[in-house]
């Protein structure tokens, strides 16, 4: 074989295995990967859908900033960090509390107002924000 042909192969090789990781890593694959474990009934369209980080955001903040935003987590340390969660995750919390399989009566009255969708978005939304840093 010749030294052309060789670093011909090395180099096909190094791009595809390149864009299989970039392709299993972006954040719709993440999602359904992590998803498929699970044996949670999802809307079949939902795992199709996109990503609204519009719609995450403002979830995020007109509905989990009172409790779960940076100004309260130093007046309650119980109630925890959002911010660069996992979205399969969080998503995965969020049903749990809707469906009663976690109990907490204010994540369950908030999460049951949360369609599949609204939730997927608002988990994806905080697993792009950076971690709050443990540092004082």
């Amino acid at each position: 074989m010749t030294l052309v042909l060789k670093a011909s192969l090395l180099t096909a090789g190094l791009l595809l295995s390149s864009s299989t990781i970039a392709a299993a890593e972006s954040p719709e694959v993440e999602f359904s990967q992590a998803l498929a474990v699970t044996e949670l009934k999802l809307d079949k369209t939902l795992l199709a859908q996109k990503f609204d980080l519009a719609q995450g955001e403002m979830l995020a903040n007109t509905r989990c900033i009172a409790c779960h935003g940076s100004a309260m987590l130093g007046m309650m340390p119980t109630y925890p960090s959002l911010m660069g969660q996992k979205t399969a995750y969080l998503f995965k919390q969020l049903i749990d509390f809707k469906q009663g399989d976690r109990t907490d009566p204010i994540m369950q009255a908030q999460a049951g107002m949360l369609s599949q969708a609204e939730m997927k978005n608002v988990a994806y939304y905080y697993s792009q924000q950076a971690p709050l840093s443990l540092a004082k």
